[in-house]
């Protein structure tokens, strides 16, 4: 849970100081120092931004509202409407500890990661969570986007594909290596609901361990169910059974 808290204090506080040159006329150009300005950036919440842009577009789009090449785009690059992209020299330098942690733990702490990443989104543009619908049907309540994700890049350390050891398993590891075969992109379960064929009693939000992760238990008190090929995962249209990424 600290992870979850210090990770999204690092989303909203992270900020960077950008040196741009100004051209100035010549007059200008004999007083030092008149042509640098500084520039202070908050890169993630530039892209919480970007990220509510392309929903609202490609929500447009879904309901009619818009036409456009634009909106077409954010459509086909959906996959980005719901992920920041982080630099992790950037977590490096701002939470040394809190980096050492993901780097050494990263499949432990993934989970909170998002739920971190999902409520600095949420914080800084409210519009885009469903339950501030109120009921009503409209706006963004329509918005499919349930998961957020986090792709980290630039690690300090980068492996060759021969260097992989059963040590870096579990740990965030960037590898190097030349792409010989390629397939199709197939998406992941992350979490399932799934039904009791004898009760027909709805399990929700089981977290997947890396394989199709059924109940263990039925939770209807009358029923008991412990037979795990009891339990069917539950297709809804739009996909509401289980978020997949």
């Amino acid at each position: 849970e600290l992870v979850r808290v210090r990770f999204q204090e690092f989303l909203q506080n992270f900020s960077e100081t950008v040196t741009t040159y100004v051209t100035q006329t010549a007059e200008d150009d004999a007083q030092d120092g008149n042509n640098i300005q500084q520039q202070l950036l908050y890169p993630y919440i530039d892209q919480a931004a970007e990220i509510s842009q392309r929903q609202t577009r490609a929500q447009s789009h879904r309901t009619g509202f818009e036409s456009s090449h634009a909106d077409m785009d954010d459509f086909d690059l959906f996959p980005f409407n719901s992920t920041i992209c982080v630099n992790f020299r950037h977590l490096l330098s701002y939470d040394p500890d809190l980096a050492d942690a993901i780097e050494s733990e990263y499949v432990r702490f993934e989970p909170y990661l998002r739920r971190a990443t999902k409520e600095f989104i949420l914080s800084n543009h409210p519009e885009l969570d469903p339950s501030n619908d109120g009921g009503g049907g409209g706006g963004h309540s329509r918005n499919q986007v349930r998961t957020y994700f986090v792709a980290l890049y630039n690690a300090p350390t980068v492996l060759p594909v021969r260097a992989l050891r059963t040590g870096t398993i579990g740990r965030f590891t960037s590898v190097s290596g030349t792409v010989t075969r390629t397939s199709d992109v197939r998406p992941e379960l992350l979490v399932g609901s799934f039904r009791c064929r004898k009760c027909g009693l709805l399990a929700p939000d089981i977290l997947q361990q890396y394989h199709l992760t059924r109940p263990a238990l039925c939770r209807n008190p009358r029923c008991q169910n412990r037979n795990p090929s009891e339990f069917h995962l539950e297709i809804r249209a739009g996909g509401g059974g289980g978020d997949s990424g």
